[in-house]
């Protein structure tokens, strides 16, 4: 069984970053007591104010796929799509440690 690494990147249109922010607010919270849940990171580009990182990871396949289905992770997907903001998001492997 291996952990699932996403790194995600959305950029809310000009002047709604505060809107995406509060947004995560939301989001973090009830991600992180997802049960396969093992991290879940927010960080804000220090000089592009609208553009964010969102580091995620989890348990395995199943728990990502579950994280998928909660009602607030919906909830952001479908902000994000009314909003105008774009989200990127790239699955990486863990690299194994000597």
């Amino acid at each position: 069984m291996s952990t699932i690494t996403i790194i995600a990147f959305p950029t809310a249109p000009a002047s709604k970053e505060h809107e995406l922010a509060a947004q995560f607010d939301k989001l973090v919270p009830a991600t992180r007591a997802e049960p396969g849940c093992l991290g879940f990171t927010v960080h804000q580009h220090p000089q592009i104010a609208n553009r964010f990182a969102v580091y995620e990871k989890f348990r395995d396949q199943a728990a990502f796929d579950a994280h998928l289905q909660y009602a607030h992770t919906k909830a952001f997907v479908e902000w994000i799509q009314a909003s105008g903001s774009v989200l990127h998001f790239e699955r990486w492997d863990e690299k194994p440690q000597p």
